[in-house]
């Protein structure tokens, strides 16, 4: 989902699922750039637990030492972040690998670019 590396400016990423559909939808193309701290609520590229090379898009649910009800359950994100899809009946997210390191975390989604109709801050 991405390859980019830090240069100067945002890294370009293009959208290849539903996970976090209708927010994001395949086609859209995002730009990212790096933080230092992430907020509750951020949409994040992070590196995908079950496999490494990917990177996936989701929403940070929970910050070290919270915890947040999902599906009838909670989690407890411990050291770590609680991320889910916007999309829970097409997203693998926090509810199935659990936390993903504050490093895992690639960049802030904050502008989509294309489609043109749907450009615009997020």
């Amino acid at each position: 989902m991405l390859s980019c590396m830090w240069w100067r400016g945002p890294c370009r990423v293009s959208v290849k699922g539903l996970s976090m559909a209708p927010t994001l939808l395949p086609g859209d193309h995002l730009l990212v750039r790096p933080v230092r701290r992430v907020r509750r609520g951020d949409m994040v590229v992070v590196r995908d637990p079950e496999a490494e090379q990917r990177w996936v898009v989701k929403r940070v649910a929970a910050l070290p030492g919270e915890s947040v009800g999902v599906d009838g359950r909670m989690l407890h994100a411990g050291e770590g972040l609680i991320v889910l899809g916007d999309n829970p009946g097409l997203s693998t997210d926090s509810r199935s690998y659990g936390t993903v390191p504050a490093e895992d975390v690639h960049g802030r989604v904050w502008y989509r670019y294309a489609p043109a109709p749907r450009a615009g801050r997020l």
